[in-house]
């Protein structure tokens, strides 16, 4: 009876430390990339990029432009806090169609807005990047895909806007 209790104790210890050695911040990726949103196609109004490396991800719709009118696409999405505040629009022109690459250059701008950096790149000032569509839904009135592009201007970074991805619903 006594080895049977001392067995049961013992692996009641071991369990218990088992659980407790584990965090469950373990499981959250430092990965820029990891901290997007999914992938998604059903409207579910996300929008991330990284910029520079570094992951924006626009949490609130109030903050997500997608406007789809007379073949005209403005789309954008931007993030104000305590550490940041900036903003991307990108412009496509002509009917949507899927999996085909829009050019961006000269189409899209990013604006950081920090007060110690108040760096304005223009739409002129996008020399690469495209936008693919995943899904084209007009009748739900979804629009779904992945963007990226790269900007420069006087006296600021070079900016590298790098796995873009949305999925929102547009006004039409």
């Amino acid at each position: 009876m006594k080895k049977l209790n001392l067995l049961t104790v013992l692996l009641l210890s071991l369990f218990v430390l088992s659980t407790a050695c584990c965090n469950k911040d373990d499981d959250n990726s430092t990965d820029p990339i990891d901290q997007l949103p999914l992938a998604t196609k059903t409207g579910e109004n996300t929008f991330g990029y990284l910029v520079n490396g570094e992951a924006v991800v626009v949490s609130t719709t109030r903050k997500i432009t997608a406007i789809y009118q007379q073949n005209q696409l403005q789309l954008g999405g931007g993030v104000t806090n305590d550490d940041i505040d900036v903003d991307i629009a990108l412009f496509v022109g002509g009917p949507l169609e899927e999996n085909i690459s829009y050019s961006l250059v000269k189409l899209s701008k990013y604006t950081n807005f920090n007060v110690l950096d108040k760096c304005k790149y223009d739409i002129e000032d996008a020399y690469e990047g495209s936008i693919t569509f995943s899904n084209v839904d007009s009748q739900n009135l979804i629009l779904s895909g992945t963007f990226e592009f790269s900007t420069v201007t006087n006296d600021c970074e070079d900016i590298k806007i790098t796995n873009g991805r949305f999925d929102v619903k547009y006004t039409p």
